[in-house]
């Protein structure tokens, strides 16, 4: 991309700018309607929360920070996929540029070096309205997209190279100095307003982290599953149990982050401890076998994980979804009834709507997907 949204390739300084304005611009977009979506989720786990709130993302903050300091922390969920390479061929460049940053503004979806983006979409999460957390992922597609102006001096096409080479060479160590002071300034603030902010229910801040934990863990698994497959074939279950377990462990995942929204928290916390009280049998059965290291697939890891230190983060998550259990039992999601007259004609549009949207997210991946085969 670098080698792509420079001067040489864009012909003049004029069409550059014009070029990285988009980019941004697309980078900010995709970023900002992720964190929009993010508040929106947050409603349905119950959130704002509060103190609690702020308590919860100063805790995730503090366990990033520790990793980007010691290089040894918190998973990074992340798809580890480039943006498509034939965008730049088959569209002309300055759509090309906003696409690149469009795709960049969604982070998860591409790969991610640094959690700070896991601690700003939990500060969006927890903040519990749309417009916020569109306010809160905004910056980092913007500065994701601006980052391309590293390309500025490149003028010729071995200068292009050149760039991304001493990229490619150059040391983690600023990044992660610069991500570390972020997360060191914005824990900080947190711990701030966990202290001055009255607090919602403990229990009812610790069923949501449980739903996302368990949401994040089914969703790693199905996102890559041939991770998930070789991971768990490192087990060595009985061949019934592992054909049994390559569906039904993301399912069963995937049923705690659902019991919450619908507001059944007790239910989900004990399926929650059931949950990791299984895994942990698991692990130790494989650590019996295998040594120390052992492989997980918990959150889409690719590496062998410490066995004390997979007992001691499930051992976390058994805590959380104890006090997830003092939560009341509060239904949060109703299907809409029948609207009154005065909502006749509104409740038509947003059917049509939707009816557009969907289809026209359909013709777009057909087409998208014959581009790609051409």
């Amino acid at each position: 991309m670098v080698e792509t949204i420079t001067p040489v390739v864009h012909g003049s300084r004029v069409r550059w700018t014009a070029a990285v304005a988009l980019h941004v611009v697309g980078a900010g977009s995709t970023a900002a309607l992720f964190g929009a979506a993010v508040g929106a989720l947050g409603v349905l786990f119950g959130a704002p929360f509060g103190g609690a709130g702020s308590a919860a993302v100063a805790v995730i903050g503090t366990g990033y920070l520790f990793g980007e300091i010691t290089r040894r922390g918190l998973p990074v969920p992340q798809l580890r996929r480039q943006v498509p390479d034939w965008w730049r061929t088959f569209f002309p460049a300055s759509v090309a540029a906003f696409l690149y940053g469009a795709g960049l503004g969604l982070g998860f979806l591409t790969y991610l070096g640094h959690g700070t983006l896991v601690v700003v979409s939990a500060l969006a999460f927890s903040a519990g309205r749309p417009v916020a957390g569109a306010l809160i992922g905004a910056p980092f597609g913007i500065a994701r997209g601006l980052s391309i102006l590293r390309a500025a001096g490149v003028r010729t096409p071995d200068d292009g190279r050149r760039l991304v080479d001493a990229l490619s060479r150059s040391s983690e160590t600023g990044r992660r100095l610069a991500n570390a002071a972020a997360l060191a300034v914005l824990t900080m603030a947190m711990l701030g307003a966990a202290w001055t902010t009255p607090s919602r229910p403990w229990g009812e801040g610790a069923a949501a982290v449980l739903g996302v934990v368990f949401a994040w863990s089914a969703a790693s698994k199905l996102a890559d599953r041939r991770r998930w497959e070789r991971a768990l074939a490192a087990h060595r279950l009985p061949s019934m149990i592992e054909r049994a377990a390559r569906r039904g462990v993301p399912l069963a995942e995937a049923a705690v982050p659902v019991a919450t929204v619908l507001g059944f928290t007790r239910i989900a916390a004990s399926w929650g401890v059931l949950l990791v009280a299984a895994f942990s049998l698991s692990l130790i059965r494989l650590s019996l076998r295998a040594g120390v290291r052992v492989p997980c697939g918990c959150f889409g890891g690719r590496r062998a994980i410490d066995i004390r230190v997979a007992l001691l983060r499930n051992a976390g998550v058994g805590a959380v979804a104890a006090l997830a259990a003092t939560a009341p039992t509060v239904l949060r999601f109703t299907w809409p009834g029948v609207p009154a007259s005065g909502e006749i004609l509104p409740a038509m549009l947003a059917s049509v709507g939707v009816a557009v949207a969907v289809w026209t997210a359909w013709k777009g991946a057909l087409w998208l997907g014959r581009a790609t085969r051409a």
